[in-house]
């Protein structure tokens, strides 16, 4: 596959027209340019429980604990957070602090809508106390 590209783009070069090449991975996507807001109230238990099922599926194991206890990463259970700090903090991602982990963005694997009900689900941890 990459000669065949390289080829086009060489032979593209040779008659003077502009090569652009577009790569796209497996199961990644252009991040939205637009500012996402939640397309649901975050407070919808459909939204949260579907949340629930992707945080279960994406985030718990390698960094975060189940149900956002505390793992690798920090318990995410029975704190207060932005609805707009923690998009931003799932769809960019974080470079290592103290710890050394960095969380990866996943703007590019989920659609902005998934990435709200992701928030949804951890700001319904808010009001869980594990002591």
């Amino acid at each position: 596959m990459r000669v065949v590209v390289v080829v086009i783009m060489v032979a593209a070069a040779a008659v003077g027209l502009p090569g652009v090449a577009v790569v796209r991975a497996q199961g990644m996507r252009q991040p939205s340019a637009d500012v996402s807001q939640p397309p649901f109230p975050l407070d919808d238990p459909d939204a949260i429980a579907q949340g629930a099922k992707r945080f279960s599926a994406s985030c718990t194991g390698y960094c975060h604990g189940r149900e956002g206890r505390v793992s690798r990463a920090p318990k995410l259970r029975g704190k207060t957070y932005e609805p707009n700090f923690l998009y931003a903090r799932i769809a960019q991602g974080s470079p290592g602090g103290a710890s050394g982990l960095v969380m990866p963005s996943f703007q590019t694997m989920l659609p902005p809508e998934e990435i709200w009900k992701l928030v949804a689900y951890l700001m319904s941890l808010s009001s869980v106390n594990d002591e």
